[in-house]
């Protein structure tokens, strides 16, 4: 690992950390406020709605502005969302604040996770993707963790956000990151193509995208409405990240030896037992969070593998249209994954929510057979 790779990662840290904090902080303040499961999840789509409607130009942005010009704008913009939140409370001010806020910090993700697909090596690009979401994840548990310290009153909390965002993406527009290649032409990485060379890693990050809300937002929720507390439900993302960090090395090293494939279908029928599992653990705290955070393992490495998919079949301008379209596919699930959660566990208050990531999972493990017996079937007529 480099100096600059590490001085990125220590950079990623610092805002996650603050993302970290934001996530059980926001999610406590609409629920203390009265707000529903299904608002809640509309508030939540908010920064996918955000990377959807800018992911699909970043081939054109990294055309025409450095990769330093692109990290501070969208840093600027999230700052903004955050202030916003910070200095109201009505909902649909704070629906445009989530917009900017995660909006923002989620494209700034998207131009540093190219980056490191487009330098990475085919033989350890699990690693490196792995151990981004090692530093990703350190940061959202500590943050998550450090949340109750800080309160849900007053300007403490928000500046507890807001301060290591500004630290860490000061320190990302100060690096010298190489200015990616130019974008391909529009006809040269169409949808076809993309889902055609890597329908796994189209077919994970649709998967993760509908399931992403579930640790960050309804999770904590769903602990408060099944008698565990506040502090409790605070926890949760932090166990979901602390499984989520610990896994991403040892599984993207794995798909580096192993294949991207086989540690893919494992880790969704993992996921899909601690979905369906997950009512009974709910009886005693330790079990909870000591499945939450297995969750967090399996259901994290489809976005990590998913991602070192994607880089073993594209380089160069194809990566970054194809990356593009990755995080266009990811937010367009992200945004629909907080409505289809939150309703599923209004309809059926609490657990519809795990029925709804059951269906999930099981859907990417039908993609899987489909498309192995797809391989399958020209062999046999031949």
């Amino acid at each position: 690992m480099t100096r600059l790779t590490s001085a990125v990662f220590f950079a990623v840290l610092l805002l996650t950390f603050g993302y970290g904090v934001s996530f059980p902080l926001l999610s406590i303040l609409l629920e203390q406020s009265g707000v529903g499961a299904a608002r809640i999840g509309l508030n939540a789509a908010m920064p996918a709605l955000g990377w959807l409607l800018v992911t699909p130009f970043l081939p054109v942005l990294h055309r025409v502005f450095t990769t330093q010009q692109l990290l501070l704008a969208f840093l600027v913009l999230s700052l903004m969302g955050l202030a916003c939140l910070a200095l109201t409370t009505r909902f649909d001010l704070w629906l445009l604040g989530r917009f900017a806020f995660g909006g923002g910090l989620g494209v700034l993700f998207r131009v540093l996770e190219y980056w490191l697909n487009a330098t990475s090596r085919s033989a350890t690009r699990g690693r490196t993707i792995g151990l981004y979401a090692f530093f990703f994840l350190l940061g959202i548990a500590i943050g998550s963790l450090s949340q109750p310290q800080f309160g849900t009153a007053g300007l403490t909390a928000f500046a507890a956000v807001g301060v290591p965002i500004l630290l860490g993406g000061a320190l990302l527009v100060r690096l010298p990151l190489n200015r990616p290649p130019s974008a391909a032409p529009t006809d040269e990485a169409p949808i076809r193509t993309t889902f055609a060379a890597a329908p796994l890693a189209m077919a994970a990050v649709i998967c993760y995208g509908l399931f992403e809300d579930v640790p960050a937002y309804l999770l904590s929720v769903y602990t408060l409405r099944v008698g565990l507390g506040e502090n409790l439900a605070a926890y949760t993302l932090t166990a979901f990240a602390l499984g989520n960090l610990l896994g991403a090395v040892p599984l993207g090293v794995m798909s580096d030896r192993l294949g991207r494939t086989p540690v893919l279908i494992g880790c969704a029928t993992v996921a899909l037992g601690v979905a369906v599992t997950l009512p009974v653990a709910a009886a005693t705290p330790q079990p909870y969070l000591l499945s939450i955070a297995l969750w967090g393992a399996c259901a994290g490495a489809l976005y990590v593998v998913g991602l070192a998919t994607l880089g073993d079949h594209f380089s160069g301008p194809a990566l970054i249209s194809a990356n593009a379209l990755f995080g266009t596919i990811y937010a367009a699930a992200a945004l629909l994954g907080p409505l289809i959660n939150g309703s599923a566990m209004q309809v059926w208050d609490p657990h519809g929510l795990l029925v709804s990531c059951a269906l999930i999972f099981s859907g990417f493990l039908l993609i899987t057979s489909m498309l192995a017996l797809h391989r399958r079937v020209p062999n046999t007529v031949n």
